[in-house]
C-alpha cells in the first residue's frame, strides 16, 4: 500500500492575473496493472519546466509566502499577457518532467 498522500508543486494561473506557484498535498493514486508508484527523491529544474512554472508572468513582482515546508510565490500577469494564458487559467498544473526515485508501489502485471 502506497502513502495516501505527496507533495506536489503545482503552478496556476488565477483568472485574477496572478500566477501562483506552490507545493501541495495531493493524493496519492493507487497503481492500475503495468503502472508504478514512485516517490520522487530528486528532480531537477529544466529550462523546459521553466515556461509551465511562470507562465506569462512577471517576475520582477514575486513575493514569496507560506511556510519553509509549504511555500508559495506569487507573480503578477500582465494584462495583455492573460490571454496567452488562457487554455490553463485557474487550473493547476504539475511542474516537472523528469525525476529520480524510488518505486513504493507496482500494480499487477
Amino acid at each position: 500500500m502506497t502513502a495516501q498522500t505527496g507533495l506536489q508543486m503545482q503552478s496556476t494561473i488565477k483568472s485574477e492575473g496572478v500566477l501562483e506557484l506552490s507545493v501541495v498535498e495531493v493524493p496519492t493514486p493507487e497503481p492500475t496493472p503495468e503502472e508504478v508508484v514512485i516517490r520522487v527523491e530528486a528532480s531537477p529544474v529544466n529550462p523546459s519546466d521553466l515556461g509551465l512554472m511562470f507562465g506569462a508572468a512577471d517576475m520582477s513582482t514575486a513575493e514569496a509566502s507560506g511556510s519553509a515546508e509549504r511555500p508559495v510565490v506569487k507573480a503578477s500577469v500582465p494584462e495583455g499577457r492573460m490571454r496567452l494564458m488562457a487554455g490553463r487559467v485557474d487550473m493547476p498544473m504539475p511542474v516537472g518532467n523528469e525525476g529520480a526515485g524510488v518505486v513504493v508501489a507496482a500494480g499487477g502485471g
